[in-house]
């Protein structure tokens, strides 16, 4: 196992990388958060590598330009695997509610190596 101090710092990396606006603040969280080949998947994204991964997140963010993430379960991890809940939304700037528990994989040095996302909670699609 993991110092339990190392796996939160690098929980609150990951959801600062999601809430960072600026692209040169991202980049520089994305590199700490995630190994050079580290990974992000989800239903409806993927990223491999410092580059792809800090290119979802800002495509993600101007989707969902006024939404915060923020943690809301405990941080479970075992073997060098963590999982933890996040949602954002909810708010007056950001009305319809997101949630997600995201998956992952620790590397050797400590920073994540892979990352699968599953969505929790959605806003119901809109017919065309």
């Amino acid at each position: 196992n993991r110092p339990m101090s190392n796996v939160n710092e690098i929980v609150v990396n990951y959801i600062a990388a999601w809430n960072e606006p600026d692209p040169k603040r991202r980049r520089e969280i994305v590199a700490r958060t995630w190994t050079d080949g580290g990974s992000y998947v989800d239903a409806h994204r993927k990223g491999v590598g410092h580059d792809a991964i800090d290119t979802m997140i800002a495509t993600a963010r101007k989707l969902f330009p006024r939404y915060r993430i923020r943690l809301i379960s405990k941080i479970e991890t075992h073997n060098g695997n963590l999982r933890f809940s996040w949602a954002a939304g909810g708010t007056e700037q950001a009305p319809l509610y997101l949630g997600g528990t995201d998956y992952g994989l620790l590397a050797a040095d400590g920073r994540l190596q892979s990352v699968i996302g599953f969505v929790d909670a959605s806003p119901v699609p809109v017919p065309a």
